[in-house]
């Protein structure tokens, strides 16, 4: 019987620098007030959300045998992260960001991408791709932010995807921003068809699709208009989100969500003949196959702390999916629940018994987005 979550793809090691100022020239002095090392990266930002739910997760994944390597495996044990399959490389440092925290809540970040550059299909996967056989005993294989990783893209990364996919787990691709029509879809485009499911936010699946530079000028016509700085998801309309969520079905992939941050999530799936393929899938098919589904978030009334709210969101697409809740609508109910709980630092993270049990308490947090709010109200 498969069991359990395997996390990959960009790990680093974060250090956080609080209590600082901008320095003044380049060569001046900025005192800290307190210094405090995290794991981050897509590898652990969704697997501590896992945890945190219930779910057992491995990391498969490569980082450096140095000393911040040693650091950030100490880390994920502590997270109660299964590592024995993360590759140590000794040709190249582990990742790390150094994270300057201002006053005024603001942050800077230096990168440094390491070990993320040099990740591939022939390392990935430890000596004989070993760690792939483990992949026909879990559940879900997620991997993150393509971008960051220079091997891992295009073909490359369609051709680790179709290692994974043979081993019958659900294929799970998350990316990070770059910002124009052409770039993401050259880095992830011949990977598509390999994915289960794609969980982007909609910046970041507009720039998939080449309709990114198109919706930033009706954004900026909107914010004119409006006398305030609107993002794309603020105006953003239900035709609009179809169409992107179309495109990536067409492009293979046959489950999208699009995250709108606090306005929401847009479930695109293809037909039932699809998502009979899907691994997780239940038999029947009534609640997963031709969804276009808005999907609004939930109030959160207490103290915010934002910092992975979206990562927690796609953990509770996992967990829903594992625990075979019988529709995407009530799966995605359940990643805006946890997420709403993790954001609320009254209430703080929970098991997947403890979500489901919050569930029916939390009220729908009414959209930003005027279009959005139209389709809450019918």
């Amino acid at each position: 019987m498969r069991r359990g979550i395997v996390c990959s793809g960009v790990s680093c090691l974060d250090l956080f620098l609080y209590g600082t100022a901008p320095l003044p020239t380049r060569e001046s002095l900025s005192m800290v007030r307190e210094t405090q090392y995290r794991p981050g990266g897509a590898t652990s930002n969704t697997g501590r959300a896992l945890v945190k739910l219930g779910m057992p997760v491995e990391y498969i994944t490569v980082i450096g045998a140095d000393a911040n390597g040693d650091i950030l495996m100490k880390l994920w044990e502590d997270d109660g992260i299964d590592t024995r399959m993360v590759v140590r490389a000794r040709d190249r440092g582990t990742a790390l960001s150094t994270i300057p925290v201002y006053a005024d809540g603001k942050r800077g970040v230096y990168f440094c991408p390491g070990t993320n550059e040099m990740m591939g299909l022939e390392n990935l996967f430890g000596p004989d791709r070993r760690y792939l056989e483990v992949l026909r005993e879990r559940q879900v294989f997620h991997i993150g932010y393509p971008p960051l990783m220079a091997r891992l893209q295009g073909e490359e990364l369609a051709a680790t995807l179709a290692a994974v996919r043979e081993t019958g787990v659900l294929v799970s691709l998350d990316t990070t921003p770059v910002a124009d029509d052409v770039t993401l879809a050259r880095m992830l485009g011949p990977a598509l068809p390999l994915a289960h499911l794609f969980t982007p936010n909609v910046m970041e699946a507009a720039q998939t699709v080449g309709l990114f530079s198109r919706l930033v000028e009706r954004a900026r016509a909107a914010s004119q208009a409006a006398g305030q700085a609107l993002e794309i998801e603020e105006i953003i309309t239900l035709e609009e989100l179809t169409e992107i969520g179309e495109r990536l079905l067409a492009a293979g992939v046959p489950i999208v969500v699009l995250t709108l941050g606090p306005n929401g999530a847009f479930v695109c799936t293809g037909d039932a003949a699809r998502l009979r393929g899907v691994p997780l899938a239940p038999a029947d098919l009534s609640g997963w196959a031709n969804q276009r589904l808005f999907v609004p978030a939930f109030r959160v009334d207490g103290p915010l702390n934002t910092t992975g709210a979206g990562d927690t969101f796609t953990a509770g697409l996992f967990t829903g999916m594992c625990m075979g809740l019988p529709s995407l609508a009530e799966i995605t109910r359940l990643a805006h629940c946890a997420s709403a709980l993790h954001v609320d630092l009254s209430q703080g993270a929970r098991t997947f018994a403890e979500v489901q049990a919050a569930l029916p308490a939390l009220r729908v947090r009414e959209p930003a987005n005027p279009h959005l709010r139209a389709a809450c109200a019918t």
